[in-house]
């Protein structure tokens, strides 16, 4: 009798191990909002109250669990024993009851269940996980904060019990399976990402603004545009730290469609278009802090009918200027259109070099050459990282070497000399271990290379750490170089610095000393 009565208790505790299964399988499904749901339409708030502290509800019902199922197993071993006088033979017949009963709950698989009815199991189980949750008092909250410190992230940053991390895995297997297709699924990646994207690393850098004086003329601002290429402008008095208004396309060639045909309002009646100013048909201007995420930008100029803002950093000054396009491409990538020239920001050479544009994203660089670059906060573009790891103001030729791989500032532009491309290539030892190259192959390759860097005037390197490479006499020369160039940057301003950058950078000179 005693051995019945052990036997059905260990099919109740194996029961009741698996109906705890199921529900912190719900609960992992469960979302804050069907959460709500659930709460408004039951008047009950223990799922409420669980999603408020989900890591010890969670760790709660995986110890109630293990003790169920150790109880389980324990009842049915010893019930076993009690029937059988043979040690051995009980248990081997324990063994077989036990897989069994494994078989079983592989086949109807708890946790399936939990998560193809998460709403029904989560409802029907709220009160039962929020009673065992308070029966082992602090023992959940002890252990969660032990496992955070065992592995930091997993306590503050674990929301809810469906978060962000389990969704991506689910997209990543979804596209592995062809129930996605790639491009849906980086469609996906994309929009996640753009939660923890600022607008400082969308927007325009002001060195690549174009600007307009204010007091230009209707004829001279369309000029710019059709230049440029662009439909916005800022108007600027002096800098671009001074920012007077935004002046469209639109407005300027509809006035002067409107002078031509002799229907303009009041205002402008009798006047021409070399007589009316940029600063007459500006329009206000939207700031936004270079800080800001840029999810939360985007819905802004959703609501206010807005495609461009001017960027300002903590002190107040002018950081950039970002647009509707550029947000947007941040989730379905680069938008090209029939007026834009598309320049190539990786460009392969032979020899296994590439020649990189300075303005590439120090994450893309990173993918690029496999290399793990999560602590470089400081600096945004591959330029930015070749002057920060250099430690001076960069010119043609200099060199450094991160992680295995050689940058060489190798193209300027701009009065200023201003690093537009670098050089970038594997040093031989990496090179062959990536490329499954022996070791007999690497001097032959590390030859070549050095017969590349006497044609360059530079010294070849040695094989060793992150090192920044060059002579006394390049040394003088940068520190000449930068100091010269803030010399030049005061005497010429801020709009010669946009005029240098511009697409039609010759042409918009021109037409600038034309104005002056």
């Amino acid at each position: 009798m005693s051995s019945v009565l052990l036997a059905l208790a260990g099919l109740l505790c194996a029961a009741v191990a698996a109906v705890l299964s199921t529900a912190e399988a719900a609960f992992m499904r469960l979302s804050r909002r069907e959460a709500e749901d659930i709460a408004e339409r039951q008047g009950s708030r223990a799922v409420q109250k669980i999603l408020l502290e989900p890591v010890p509800h969670t760790v709660a019902l995986q110890l109630w669990r293990w003790i169920f199922a150790s109880a389980a197993v324990v009842l049915v071993t010893v019930a076993v024993l009690f029937l059988l006088d043979d040690v051995a033979l009980a248990a081997l017949v324990a063994a077989l009851v036990l897989l069994a009963g494994g078989v079983v709950l592989a086949t109807l698989s708890p946790r399936r269940l939990g998560r193809a009815h998460h709403l029904v199991v989560s409802a029907a189980t709220a009160r039962l996980v929020r009673g065992l949750r308070l029966a082992l008092g602090p023992v959940p909250v002890v252990l969660a904060r032990v496992g955070a410190r065992i592995a930091p992230g997993t306590d503050d940053a674990y929301q809810g019990f469906f978060d962000d991390e389990e969704f991506r895995e689910f997209v990543a297997r979804a596209s592995e399976t062809d129930i996605l297709e790639d491009a849906e699924a980086e469609l996906i990646q994309s929009v996640f990402d753009l939660s923890a994207t600022r607008v400082r690393a969308v927007m325009v850098p002001r060195t690549d603004m174009v600007t307009v004086d204010t007091g230009a003329t209707l004829p001279e601002v369309m000029t710019l545009f059709l230049r440029s290429g662009y439909s916005r402008v800022p108007v600027v008095r002096g800098s671009a730290d001074d920012i007077t208004g935004m002046v469209y396309l639109k407005d300027v060639a509809f006035l002067e469609h409107q002078l031509r045909a002799g229907e303009v309002s009041d205002e402008f009646r009798g006047r021409t278009a070399d007589t009316i100013t940029v600063d007459e048909v500006q329009r206000d201007v939207r700031y936004v802090p270079e800080s800001k995420m840029v999810s939360e930008f985007l819905s802004e100029l959703q609501r206010e009918s807005t495609h461009v803002a001017v960027v300002v950093d903590e002190y107040g000054g002018t950081a950039g200027l970002v647009t509707l396009e550029d947000l947007i491409e941040e989730i379905v990538g680069e938008i090209v259109d029939e007026y834009d020239v598309e320049s190539a920001e990786v460009e392969e050479l032979e020899d296994g070099r590439r020649r990189l544009a300075a303005r590439m994203a120090v994450d893309d660089f990173a993918d690029l050459f496999d290399l793990d670059l999560d602590d470089e906060d400081e600096v945004d573009t591959l330029g930015g990282l070749l002057a920060k790891t250099l430690g001076r103001v960069p010119i043609a030729g200099s060199e450094v070497e991160i992680d295995g791989v050689v940058l060489r500032a190798d193209r300027l532009e701009g009065r200023r000399n201003r690093v537009s491309h670098v050089l970038a290539w594997e040093v031989e030892g990496r090179r062959g271990a990536r490329a499954g190259l022996g070791t007999e192959d690497a001097p032959e390759v590390f030859a070549h290379e050095a017969q590349d860097r006497r044609e360059a005037g530079a010294e070849a390197p040695t094989p060793g750490p992150t090192t920044a490479t060059g002579s006394a006499a390049q040394h003088d020369a940068a520190q000449h170089d930068a100091d010269q160039h803030d010399a030049d940057q005061h005497d010429a301003g801020e709009q010669d610095a946009q005029d240098r950058h511009d697409p039609h950078d010759q042409d918009h000179r021109t037409d600038r000393q034309e104005q002056r």
